[in-house]
């Protein structure tokens, strides 16, 4: 969240005037670099492959998968269209794209990670359901139901990134290379709670209340409770290492950008305002391996897949051997013909006569 932060990464040696730029390291330019580039590659990569995976599989396109393909379409579009100018800022140490597009990019940045975390709320509002009404679930979550909550989360992800854009924020600075964001205090705390406490308030409360589902109906028969628990165990497994995930890449963020805005004496040191700030960024990287790791579906369809290029080059390569031996055979036929030709030239009466 770019325009949240304090992004003067301009260095204790540049000034206000535009046209002193930073004395650049190349060695821990090119560092950096390759590893920031390494983690947006795999972040591009992973999101991509869980995409196809139920783009390409017709009985993965359920509304749970849904949900999952919105989480990995927001960090995807962070993948491509934020961290390589967030890369670019750090390895550079100063922003060259102007001041508008510094806006622009900003708003974006927002955007995306405010869509990925409500995303992963909505996935374990749904894992919940799926968990404490079971056998209710395909009427309680269809498909339509699944595309309205879809476009509410990219709908409050615009309204919260949208206010910098607006005026909401702190008179830019002098220098167009510095990417100054807004510190405005208000924005911020408005910012950090429904892009970050809100969400995570409820998916601990959804991660509780799987917990507490399992005893729920004592009617139901042993076959239901067995599948149920099942069910139960596994969706806590993974909302256990969702939310220890989320709240470790996101947390300390949200704790500095607030505290930071509102005290200056607060605010931490550069240094570590990075860490923790693509320490959030990382978060996108590791949602689709939490996800589609823990589903047997969407294991079975990566296996299929792959079973299906091998037959696919199996096949490639039974049409290569059945051509060579064509050709070969016709070889073996052509030196026979001659061979018979010759034959008969040899044995034929004129021949003799002579």
């Amino acid at each position: 969240m770019e325009e949240l932060k304090n992004a003067n990464f301009t260095g204790p040696n540049q000034t206000s005037s535009n046209s002193t730029l930073p004395q650049l390291d190349i060695t821990r330019a090119i560092s950096v670099g390759l590893v920031l580039g390494a983690f947006i590659l795999f972040a591009i990569v992973g999101n991509i492959v869980v995409i196809l995976s139920v783009a390409c599989n017709r009985h993965l396109r359920t509304p749970t998968n849904y949900f999952i393909v919105n989480l990995a379409i927001a960090d995807l579009l962070l993948s491509f269209t934020v961290l390589p100018f967030s890369a670019a800022l750090e390895v550079l140490g100063y922003w060259v794209l102007g001041r508008v597009f510094c806006d622009i990019w900003a708003a974006v940045d927002v955007l995306c990670c405010t869509a990925s975390i409500l995303s992963l709320c909505a996935i374990s509002i749904d894992r919940y359901i799926g968990v404490r009404y079971s056998l209710q679930y395909p009427t309680l979550v269809t498909r339509r139901k699944a595309i309205l909550a879809l476009l509410s989360v990219w709908v409050l992800s615009t309204v919260i990134s949208i206010g910098p854009l607006l005026g909401w924020k702190e008179p830019a600075p002098n220098d167009d290379k510095e990417c100054g964001v807004t510190e405005e205090p208000f924005y911020a705390l408005f910012s950090s709670l429904g892009s970050f406490y809100i969400p995570l308030a409820v998916i601990l409360v959804m991660y509780c209340r799987v917990y507490i589902a399992k005893g729920h109906n004592p009617r139901s028969s042993i076959a239901v409770k067995l599948f149920k628990f099942s069910r139960e165990k596994k969706a806590a497994k993974t909302l256990g290492i969702v939310v220890g995930m989320f709240i470790l890449c996101w947390l300390p963020f949200f704790i500095a950008l607030p505290l930071g805005s509102l005290f200056s004496t607060l605010k931490p040191p550069d240094a570590v305002f990075k860490v923790v700030f693509w320490l959030g960024y990382f978060n996108s990287c590791l949602n689709p391996i939490i996800y589609p790791c823990s589903s047997k579906e969407f294991k079975r369809a990566f296996v299929r897949k792959e079973e299906k290029k091998e037959r696919k080059k199996e096949r490639e390569r039974e049409r290569e051997r059945k051509k060579e031996e064509k050709v070969l055979k016709g070889q073996v036929f052509c030196v026979r013909d001659r061979f018979k030709t010759l034959m008969e030239a040899i044995h034929s009466p004129s021949r003799k006569k002579n």
